[in-house]
């Protein structure tokens, strides 16, 4: 996967900075982590960390409403600098509740989206199928494996984890990347 932060949401930055006025930046962000805070929310329920119900389609969409609560303390407790730039170049009194809504789901399911070709299982959507073969048999090739305290298995590294590290370099580069200003927007312009 990803990191949950910067890498997800530099995954998603680019459609905001494309379509500013279509998208809630910071919605898109709180969005692109929903799948990520909602698994380790049920960690102390499922017993283990890993893709589960935040992952799936049904998750997208039982994250909205959280994503919301978060998306407006995210307004409150972060850097005003920070939370101006992702909202500067929207006209925020236009139906932002269904902007919002609808960029916390997109955000959402690009988390999902990207976590495809990063792990070496996959949900298929659906928290209750885990698809152990969804990719050709190299994918599933482990050169070695690292224990760790929150997953019962060791954790794999194969051909998975060169995917997770690039989307993760190519995520932290997009999303500093969108959060400079555009041309126009430079001081003494």
């Amino acid at each position: 996967m990803p990191l949950a932060f910067p890498s997800h949401q530099g995954l998603i930055l680019p459609l905001w900075r494309r379509f500013p006025r279509r998208f809630d930046g910071v919605a898109l962000c709180v969005g692109a982590a929903m799948p990520d805070a909602m698994d380790f929310a049920l960690w102390p329920v499922r017993g283990e960390l890993g893709q589960w119900l935040g992952h799936s389609l049904l998750g997208i969409f039982i994250s909205i409403p959280a994503g919301l609560a978060l998306a407006w303390a995210a307004r409150r407790a972060l850097p005003v600098k920070f939370i101006s730039r992702l909202d500067d170049r929207a006209d925020v009194n236009t139906n932002r509740p269904i902007r919002a809504a609808a960029s916390i789901a997109i955000g959402a399911f690009s988390h999902v989206s990207f976590d495809l070709v990063t792990h070496g299982n996959f949900l298929l959507f659906w928290p209750w199928y885990l698809n152990n073969r969804a990719f050709p048999s190299w994918w599933y090739h482990t050169w070695t494996a690292i224990p760790l305290p929150v997953y019962r298995e060791p954790y794999p590294v194969a051909p998975h984890t060169i995917a997770w590290t690039l989307f993760s370099i190519l995520g932290v580069w997009l999303f500093f990347r969108c959060m400079r200003p555009l041309p126009a927007e430079q001081p003494g312009d």
